[in-house]
């Protein structure tokens, strides 16, 4: 039981920390791609020691591009959600990653070729208010900001199923650092395309963006997902599933308060954000309603 409790606390203290990605996202003035090309290089950095001390297998040649290409994915989804950041908020940014569940409900039912579940499309269009609100409320650039981060969130749906369908070809810190070395190389190699264009965009930190991409790389990156790790070992997929509902929420409201974006967000926001929430806190009911999930 009291490893049921900590695992509880390390699971709501991981969301919680991933929950200040979005933030320190705004706050970093650094371009969305060489904020990505950063995380990625510094959260390398810091896992190359532990690796020497962690001993799981690597993956094969075959499963490692295979690793590599789901890493690239996840590489496009940094960019597109610092990308939503940058073009609108931290608040906008954070509730589009809300409809992951769906996008990764949708994925799984054409990567592994079986129908998609009624409960899965009656939610998916149950969502659609939400952001058709959410859009109403916002400026035209931040509802570009909008798009690009359900861009985001599709992505992160595809690199969740694909991760599920090679998590056993490695340790899990050797997948993470592989899949971060690919989003390191993949974003590196944009960055010498678009510098043929904007050769003059700034490229080195400040000593506050230093700290922010350490406490990013760190706490929101390799921390987190420690965190996560330990807490899978005595929770169930269910239980994760609804703590993990809550990285939206806590994003928002530590926007709320901290980046004081209620300035720039209406009634028709608050609104849709209320039922985008709504049906996904509703959701993991709905499909578990015929069993009791253990903890």
């Amino acid at each position: 039981m009291i490893k049921i409790h900590r695992s509880f606390v390390f699971l709501h203290l991981a969301v919680f920390l991933f929950g200040f990605t979005g933030i320190l996202g705004e706050l970093i003035q650094l371009s969305a791609i060489w904020l990505v090309w950063w995380r990625a290089l510094l959260t390398c950095l810091i896992l190359i020691p532990v690796l020497f001390w962690e001993k799981s297998s690597w993956p094969t040649p075959k499963n490692l591009f295979r690793l590599m290409g789901v890493g690239a994915i996840v590489g496009l989804h940094w960019i597109c959600f610092y990308g939503s950041i940058k073009l609108s908020n931290s608040s906008v940014a954070m509730i589009c990653l809300a409809t992951i569940p769906f996008f990764t409900s949708l994925f799984e039912s054409m990567i592994y070729r079986r129908s998609m579940n009624k409960t899965d499309i009656l939610f998916s269009l149950l969502i659609l208010p939400g952001i058709i609100l959410i859009a109403g409320g916002l400026s035209f650039d931040y509802q570009i900001g909008l798009w690009v981060g359900i861009v985001a969130a599709m992505l992160s749906g595809l690199f969740a199923t694909l991760n599920k369908k090679y998590v056993s070809t490695a340790g899990p810190l050797q997948i993470t650092f592989l899949e971060l070395f690919s989003v390191w190389l993949m974003s590196g190699f944009v960055l010498i395309i678009l510098d043929y264009y904007q050769p003059n965009s700034k490229f080195i930190p400040n000593t506050t963006d230093s700290f922010y991409l350490i406490l990013l790389s760190l706490f929101c990156t390799v921390v987190a997902f420690a965190l996560t790790v330990a807490s899978l070992r005595h929770l169930s997929a269910f239980t994760a599933m609804l703590a993990f509902n809550l990285e939206p929420v806590y994003g928002i409201i530590l926007s709320y308060f901290l980046m004081n974006n209620n300035k720039d967000m209406s009634l028709r926001f608050y609104s849709g954000v209320a039922i985008i929430l709504l049906v996904v806190f509703t959701y993991p009911f709905a499909k578990n309603r015929r069993r009791i999930p253990a903890v």
